[in-house]
């Protein structure tokens, strides 16, 4: 019924050209892949945030991630969902998702797994996991803490992950897999007890909320009126717009432009698109009308957001990635 316009915004991939764009390249770790381009299988890929660079996108990213906060803080944003990083917080990606780092402290120190989901397809054609884990679907919740001695299991998985990556034994990627898996479900178990903490009432709430913001997530581009989401979450606009206002500082329509101006900046960041052209694919009756709304919320114009910000690309390789 609702269909989602194509985006034009180049989707990074988990490839050797990724590692400049979230690494420093200063080589003081010996952790994981801290130190090198190379993947595992051109597919998978451990680290740790040492030497991680301290903001990060938006971008739109081509694979999975998990990632484990052992000390420090750190925000998070996928699509509009924002996350807090604390100590024993594990998130997830999925492939397609809109993505952000930023508010990094000096201490963040976290461990993380970015793999294709080609690494995983055979685990998860065969046992069907993917739809047992509702964290790695967009109707999940993808943040959330470990209690402590979960959180230590996992670091202990990690830690044998690497092991295994620095000695690089027969059958390596096939034990990558397994705890691949065991950290799933060791994740998957908390995140049953997260949920039924929740209180009944605010949960209901909480849940709009979220299916509100996975819903304008993937139809921005074709829907920008209140009513019609509230149409399709089958609730009244008033009580859609309490819901939102209750969980966030922000109203149901504020959301629906951060979700375009977010877009609108990964257009200006990794696309070498005319404002025009940008203005077309974000469905504004003309650039005038978008250079008025991103300079409402950006105090800025388009062009000026480009030429005051790094992308990931510099203007002479865009389109390699």
């Amino acid at each position: 019924m609702y269909k989602s316009l194509p985006s034009d915004i180049k989707k990074i991939k988990l490839d050797s050209d990724l590692y400049r764009f979230h690494k420093n390249g200063m080589g003081k770790s010996e952790f994981g892949m801290d130190n090198t381009k190379t993947l595992l299988d051109n597919a998978f890929g451990l680290y740790s945030t040492r030497d991680l660079k301290k903001n990060l996108g938006p971008i739109r990213t081509q694979y999975f991630r998990i990632s484990l906060t052992r000390e420090g803080t750190a925000n998070f944003d996928i699509g509009l969902e924002k996350y807090s990083a604390q100590t024993n917080t594990i998130l997830f990606g999925i492939p397609g998702q809109m993505f952000s780092l930023y508010n990094v402290s000096d201490n963040f120190l976290a461990y993380y797994m970015l793999f294709s989901e080609n690494y995983m397809a055979d685990v998860f054609s065969n046992l069907n996991k993917k739809q047992q884990y509702p964290f790695l679907t967009y109707s999940g919740l993808q943040s959330f803490n470990l209690d402590s001695e979960t959180a230590d299991e996992i670091e202990r998985i990690i830690m044998k992950m690497n092991l295994e990556i620095k000695e690089n034994k027969m059958d390596c990627s096939d034990l990558i897999k397994l705890c691949i898996q065991q950290i799933l479900l060791y994740a998957n178990r908390c995140y049953s007890s997260v949920i039924l903490s929740k209180n009944e009432n605010s949960k209901k709430i909480q849940n709009l909320f979220n299916s509100y913001l996975k819903a304008v997530n993937q139809y921005f581009l074709t829907i920008r009126k209140v009513s019609d989401y509230a149409k399709m979450l089958h609730v009244s606009a008033d009580h859609l717009n309490r819901a939102i206002k209750s969980c966030s500082d922000k109203t149901a329509h504020e959301l629906i432009d951060e979700m375009i101006l977010m877009e609108a900046k990964a257009y200006l960041l990794h696309t070498s698109l005319t404002i025009s052209e940008i203005s077309y694919r974000l469905v504004f009756s003309d650039p005038p009308h978008f250079n008025r709304f991103f300079k409402k919320y950006c105090a800025l114009t388009p062009v000026e957001f480009r030429n005051l910000s790094e992308p990931y690309n510099s203007k002479s390789d865009l389109g390699n990635v």
